[in-house]
């Protein structure tokens, strides 16, 4: 028998009259999973009661492994799990921390896949607060802390239970890597080599002359940073910069940011006939690869994240692929991806003033050799490679593989 992998998502399922609606990214995910894993796969997936943006409709039937979909609430019972060798769930849904025993009951193999460390999640619960009355943000402050600090022990307890840790992005293998025996980090994003930046993509946008052609995607919400869009376009004008800002995404502070672009003569929507002059475009969200990355890679110099929280977002990776430069907040995350790559500038968090000076200083040549260097650090961890040394990781703890099965693989 070849090992059975049973995928346990922290992603959602919402079931309507029509049927059931998943994930877009998670569909491509189970595809890649059912082909490179040798051996059958089931996904346990919950339910969920509410609107599931970036999703499409699925019949199960077309998945490419068994589909098991269980309440919101419903804890994994060892009837979910029957059967499999290998179990890899996401640790950061606190659902999931009863695992190891109902792994164990059923003689399975547990391996966890965690993306945000303590001081993340501490600094989302913040986020969300904010809009609260000072007094009801202090006691909510101070209840949430305590939640998280007790789910913390029990994050901690499970991950040590566990035979595996897979830890996208460098805060969580900082924070989670000592506590297992077999430790896997990863850098999580979509592009897969062929669609990176061409040489001769490279070769025309260094040849580029006029304004600097500045580039943001992603959700528009605070958590994002989406709130420094605006006076960071004021502050680049303010210092002189020849610029243009293209936003791509949507979200809540979408609609205030065009009232404030166009009220401080900055620009506006895009997709409007006759719509705001001025140097900042913002865009209605596009298909990724048949859209956003030729884009990107056509017409753009410069990316920037103002991501307020150190979650290892895929944008700066699919960004550097692009062969773009990053100038990003002096979040974790960015922070240790911009010391490695030697691909971008990290800029101090919240104040995009101070980032708009830096960018002011900087040349032409500045930004296209770091976006040289960016480009061949996404290189080196492409969407397959990465993908790659999961399934590897996986291989190696699957109690059913033989040693002949391996070495064939």
């Amino acid at each position: 028998m070849k090992p059975r992998l049973i995928l346990v998502p922290s992603v959602h399922v919402v079931r309507d009259a029509e049927g059931l609606r998943m994930d877009d990214k998670f569909i491509e995910g189970i595809r890649m999973f059912a082909r490179e894993w040798d051996g059958p796969v089931r996904v346990v997936i919950r339910e969920y009661d509410g609107a599931l943006p970036f999703s499409r409709r699925i019949d199960p039937a077309d998945l490419p492994c068994e589909l098991r979909v269980i309440g919101p609430e419903i804890p994994i019972t060892p009837e979910d799990l029957q059967g499999g060798d290998i179990v890899l769930a996401a640790a950061d849904d606190f659902r999931q921390m009863s695992l190891p025993p109902v792994c164990a009951a059923v003689g399975a193999r547990l391996v966890y896949a965690i993306e945000y460390d303590l001081a993340t999640r501490m600094a989302v619960s913040q986020m969300d607060l904010a809009t609260l009355r000072p007094l009801k943000r202090l006691l909510r402050t101070l209840r949430a802390k305590q939640w998280l600090l007790s789910h913390e022990r029990r994050l901690r307890r499970a991950l040590r239970a566990a035979d595996g840790v897979q830890a996208n992005g460098f805060p969580a293998w900082t924070a989670y890597r000592g506590l297992s025996a077999s430790p896997c980090l990863y850098l999580d994003g979509r592009m897969s080599r062929d669609a990176m930046a061409t040489p001769a993509d490279q070769a025309r946008r260094a040849a580029q002359t006029g304004p600097l052609r500045i580039v943001h995607a992603g959700r528009l919400i605070a958590m994002k940073g989406s709130q420094d869009l605006v006076p960071f376009a004021q502050a680049l004008r303010d210092e002189g910069v020849d610029f243009t800002l293209d936003i791509f995404g949507t979200g809540p502070m979408r609609a205030p940011m065009a009232a404030d672009l166009a009220r401080l003569g900055l620009g506006g929507e895009a997709d409007l006939p006759g719509g705001q002059p001025g140097p900042v475009r913002l865009h209605q969200p596009v298909d990724f690869s048949t859209e956003l990355v030729p884009w990107m890679r056509d017409k753009a110099d410069l990316f920037v994240a103002f991501h307020r929280q150190s979650d290892p977002s895929c944008s700066y990776l699919e960004a550097m692929g692009c062969g773009l430069a990053v100038m990003g907040s002096s979040n974790a995350m960015w922070t240790e991806l911009a010391k490695q790559s030697q691909g971008g500038w990290v800029a101090p968090m919240g104040q995009p003033a101070t980032m708009a000076r830096q960018i002011a200083a900087l040349n032409r040549t500045d930004i296209m050799t770091a976006g040289e260097r960016a480009l061949h650090y996404a290189q080196d961890h492409d969407f397959d490679r990465e993908f790659a040394r999961r399934i590897d990781h996986l291989r190696q703890l699957a109690p059913a593989l033989t040693p002949a099965q391996h070495a064939s693989t």
